[in-house]
């Protein structure tokens, strides 16, 4: 019986973003949170191998404004118990930080756990190095890319996406597993799993309990700026032939540098 651990982090639904017509800098303000795709995958998951299997599913958090309701819809979609940590220290969190956090939690809180398993990437950032950092700070097997996960007897088999195809590996666990959005389509909680999830714990983890200086949470990558690309269309009209319209689409797309002679 797996006991399962699965990294959540709630992100501005990207969907809804829109630039701010002079600085073009996302509006963040303006958009919803929702936990992130990919790791709603990673849930879905995990849930699945606990139904075959058992054993329990415990979701880690960490941000700066973690909203509980969020923290409970992953309850609602199975997760056993969940452990959060709100906190301005992960305001601009690069994978470092938030691998360090997210590894104090499960040492502190969680204790035993033989997965590890995270969207590969945030909805937000697509940085693809929280899995990759937590495995190396835990010194265990990380399989990435995943898009379908078997477990048993101590060890996990894993179908992972290449250039060349597909790759099948096999490790022993403990490990960390990353997961792609093709793995699984994760359920939409009935209003029975809702109301259940309301007796679930949910734990909010203080700064003083992971036994950590906060002082030396700086992220080792520094975000400058974001911005949308401001694309305008040529609304270049050709007329003539078609030999004559192919040498002033020619022509133009030399003019503009798109190729060269």
């Amino acid at each position: 019986m797996p006991d399962i651990v699965v990294c959540v982090k709630q992100t501005a639904d990207v969907y809804q973003l829109k630039p701010h017509p002079e600085t073009l800098a996302p509006q963040l303000s303006q958009a919803q949170s929702k936990n992130s795709d990919f790791d709603l995958n990673a849930l879905e998951e995990a849930v699945r191998l606990k139904e075959k299997h058992g054993g329990r599913v415990v979701v880690v958090t960490a941000g700066a404004d973690v909203k509980p309701l969020l923290v409970r819809e992953c309850l609602a979609m199975g997760a056993d118990e969940a452990y959060v940590f709100s906190n301005n220290v992960m305001l601009g969190a690069d994978g470092y930080v938030t691998s360090t956090v997210l590894s104090k939690i499960i040492e502190k809180k969680v204790g035993r756990w033989d997965l590890i398993l995270c969207g590969e990437a945030s909805l937000d950032e697509n940085a693809y190095q929280t899995g990759p950092m937590l495995a190396e700070v835990f010194k265990v097997p990380h399989v990435s890319y995943v898009n379908k996960l078997e477990y048993g007897d101590g060890f996990i088999k894993a179908w992972k996406s290449v250039e060349e195809g597909v790759a099948v590996v096999k490790c022993r666990t403990p490990a960390v597993v990353t997961v792609g959005l093709e793995i699984n389509t994760p359920r939409l909680p009935s209003l029975l799993m809702i109301r259940a999830a309301q007796k679930k714990p949910l734990v909010e983890v203080k700064a003083e309990e992971l036994d950590i200086s906060l002082e030396t949470l700086k992220p080792l990558a520094e975000q400058r700026q974001v911005k949308a690309l401001k694309t305008e269309r040529k609304r270049k009209v050709f007329e003539g032939k078609p030999e004559e319209l192919a040498e002033q689409f020619v022509e133009v797309i030399l003019s503009e540098g798109v190729v060269r002679k």
